[in-house]
């Protein structure tokens, strides 16, 4: 514990406080999504897999109904404890759930069919090791698969979205762009099999439950929103719908394979 970086123990601390909050918020819910997620990998009855920065659990289950062995990793005790009692309640026999960095993932090399990593990139200061770390664990055949929120290409547009999320929740880092994700597949050795791009919809008083802020941290929130519904300085979308704030999240899903595989 005591070995962590001081943003791990930040992440720590922030989602320690608010586990249950962020556990039951829209897309930490979304059953639907998680499997949705799981059939776009190969993974089947004799597959092991692994899940960074897992949260409460829900991919690492969706795995654990296709695979052999579901292991979800994550430095939150307490999301670790939600996600440990929901597999409980549900009588998931293949699963298990380990604390530990992302950025030194406790596990040997070659050790996982498929590595899965879901709305958590934003978070990393050092999302390069971090995929350098999940490429580390997973087999020469493997594949890896990351579900993330997107940054807007534009800079100033994606620093006004950074801002409004740091706001929200301090361990947030910054969204990568479609650019600044390939640029580290590339620099990582992996290759994109296949990659998928949408949309995800919020109420900002919905939004704003994830992060637990402060009345004024809220109030500036809403004020910027409200700002960028005029000017769209956010990238986001802004916009009122009868009486409320809403803005739109662009998303990407991306399913990976070492590049030396793909060659073979």
């Amino acid at each position: 514990m005591s070995s962590y970086d001081s943003h791990t123990k930040n992440i720590q601390k922030q989602f320690n406080r608010q586990a249950e909050e962020y556990a039951q918020t829209k897309q930490a819910k979304d059953v639907r999504a998680m499997a949705g997620l799981v059939r776009l990998t190969k993974t089947n009855a004799s597959s092991l897999t692994l899940d960074v920065a897992c949260g409460p659990g829900r991919l690492t289950m969706a795995f654990a109904n296709h695979a052999k062995q579901a292991t979800g990793l994550d430095v939150t005790e307490n999301l670790l404890n939600i996600a440990r009692a929901e597999a409980a309640k549900l009588a998931i026999p293949n699963i298990v759930f380990a604390q530990g960095s992302a950025l030194d993932i406790p596990f040997d090399n070659g050790t996982f069919d498929t590595v899965s990593c879901r709305a958590a990139f934003h978070h990393f200061a050092e999302p390069e090791q971090v995929l350098k770390e999940m490429a580390r664990v997973l087999k020469p055949d493997g594949e890896m698969i990351i579900a993330d929120i997107l940054g807007n290409e534009e800079a100033a547009k994606a620093a006004q979205h950074d801002a409004l999320e740091q706001l929200c929740d301090p361990t947030h880092v910054r969204c990568l762009s479609k650019t600044t994700f390939q640029g580290l597949f590339d620099a990582t050795g992996l290759d994109v099999a296949s990659c998928r791009f949408g949309t995800m919809d919020y109420e900002v008083e919905q939004w704003l439950l994830h992060g637990g802020p402060s009345k004024a941290q809220k109030q500036a929130i809403r004020s910027r929103f409200e700002q960028s519904v005029v000017s769209d300085e956010t990238g986001l979308e802004a916009r009122e719908d009868q009486g409320v704030l809403k803005f739109t999240h662009q998303t990407a899903v991306f399913v990976l394979e070492h590049a030396d595989e793909r060659l073979s």
